[in-house]
């Protein structure tokens, strides 16, 4: 049976160097080991500081091993190294120890899980663990807002500045040579010209962004729409969600509307004025037409086609398909690529079986159901947060009643569409093994939402690789279609 240590930085060790501290605890539990006859056979050093259980790798890995039997015992300085995050957490660490008969080891005491002492003095020091953990991340967080609200600056500087320290705010300062950079794009944007003209001057001009070799038309965009360059703090523009939030298995982020900003006047220097901001602000809305509906709502084929030569999936914009590298593959308009799919696919489809709850659950209105219960657990998760805003004085009341207002009204109205994408499900599905697809597609597509359309060829196509020369007719593109193995 092996024993293993697992070695991590507390909040209370901040001001000490990581090495440091894993070093000294390394040493006092292999000292512990020799004294109670244990032997080492691994050791597990977490340099992540996340207190959420995905965002550290080592405990993972150190779980997986004792699920996997075979760990008589694991050595840490304290049970609330293990994890002292949320209940769920806190569960599946201990119930994996649990379950496998695995010993924690500290310097005060050794705890089996399977002892109803241990068990109960466990949970005892977890519940204040806990407690602690929720002071120190409301205290984090109104010093957090204290430093935005006094004009600090805290995450990554962007294009046109560097960090530095005003006294003891953090704070930006501009690096001239990028800043001139930044003044050219909004002086051009406010004269006519368009994101992508100013990435390509941007790239002639031999400059290149913080991220990435060349300017892009998504990179000129951001500068145009950072109020930080005229001197002002926005907080709350994008908001960091975890995996198996809302249903997605990735962190992912969402951007909020500027209503939702909290935005004020900053330590730093602008580059240029607020006035010249908002003027490009109101360009951006004027020429802003927001889709009624995104994505594979709009476009069938959203997801399906990429680009052949630099591998980026294929944009519509308009009546066209465009790939998003500027200078890449030449454009062709959509519903010549939409023909030129389905004339490909029509061979094909006679020799294809597929279960129906895999075309069915797709291209029913279940899929419509199913997008907008996820965007309302999404909204519903804000409206805790908001409490704990109001509770530790992140918000006033009068900014909190007004969130709440706005919140409330979005679920208001996500409820009323859910309900009447409910109404439109059917009341039976089908129930035999497998059917063959139809033998026409345009006929079977004719009836379908696009989103269904979409549902329906990625159930079929497993990627369409377009490739079209410039200078070229309309209709002069190449398709390569790889199919799914379905039979």
């Amino acid at each position: 049976m092996d024993n293993l240590i697992y070695l991590r930085k507390s909040r209370a060790e901040e001001g000490l160097s990581t090495d440091e501290v894993l070093s000294r605890h390394r040493a006092a539990l292999l000292e512990l080991a020799e004294k109670l006859g244990l032997q080492v056979d691994g050791t597990y050093e977490e340099v992540a500081s996340g207190e959420k259980l995905y965002a550290r790798p080592q405990m993972l890995r150190l779980l997986e091993r004792v699920r996997g039997g075979g760990v008589a015992s694991v050595l840490c300085m304290d049970i609330d190294r293990l994890g002292r995050g949320g209940m769920a957490d806190q569960g599946v660490i201990f119930d994996a120890f649990r379950e496998n008969g695995t010993l924690i080891v500290t310097p005060e005491k050794t705890y089996d899980l399977n002892r109803d002492l241990d068990i109960e003095m466990t949970e005892f020091k977890a519940f204040f663990a806990r407690a602690e953990w929720r002071a120190i991340r409301k205290r984090m967080r109104r010093g957090l807002m204290q430093t935005i609200e006094s004009g600090g600056y805290t995450p990554n500087a962007p294009y046109g500045y560097r960090q530095c320290r005003r006294g003891k705010l953090p704070s930006l300062e501009i690096v001239e040579e990028e800043a001139e950079f930044v003044r050219f794009i909004y002086r051009q944007y406010l004269a006519g010209d368009g994101a992508q003209s100013i990435a390509r001057q941007l790239n002639a001009m031999g400059s290149s962004p913080h991220r990435g070799a060349q300017w892009s038309r998504s990179s000129v965009r951001h500068i145009l729409s950072n109020p930080t360059f005229a001197g002002k703090v926005a907080w709350n523009r994008v908001r960091h969600f975890r995996p198996g939030e809302h249903g997605r298995d990735r962190h992912h982020v969402v951007y909020m509307p500027e209503s939702e900003w909290l935005l004020v006047d900053g330590a730093h220097e602008p580059i240029i004025p607020f006035e010249q901001w908002e003027a490009a602000q109101q360009r951006r809305r004027a020429r802003s037409v927001p889709p009624r509906r995104s994505g594979a709502a709009a476009n069938p084929l959203a997801g399906l086609i990429v680009c052949a030569r630099c591998g980026r999936k294929m944009q519509k914009s308009g009546e066209y398909l465009l790939c998003p590298t500027a200078g890449c593959c030449a454009a062709a308009r959509f519903t010549c690529i939409a023909e030129a799919l389905y004339s490909a696919l029509e061979p094909s489809v006679p020799r294809l079986r597929l279960r129906p709850r895999a075309v069915d659950a797709l291209t029913s209105p279940l899929s419509a159901v199913g997008a907008l219960e996820r965007e309302l657990a999404r909204v519903e998760a804000r409206l805790p947060r908001l409490y704990e805003f109001l509770e530790d004085g992140t918000y006033d009341r009068p900014t909190f009643l007004s969130r709440l207002e706005s919140a409330q009204g979005e679920l208001s109205a996500l409820r009323e569409r859910l309900d009447e994408a409910r109404g439109r499900l059917p009341e039976s599905t089908p129930s035999s093994p497998d059917v063959p697809p139809p033998g026409d597609l345009r006929e079977l597509g004719e009836r379908l939402s696009p989103a269904e359309q979409n549902a329906l060829l990625k159930a079929l196509v497993e990627r369409v690789e377009y490739d079209k020369p410039k200078k070229t007719l309309p209709c002069e593109f190449h398709l390569t279609v790889v199919l799914r193995q379905l039979q």
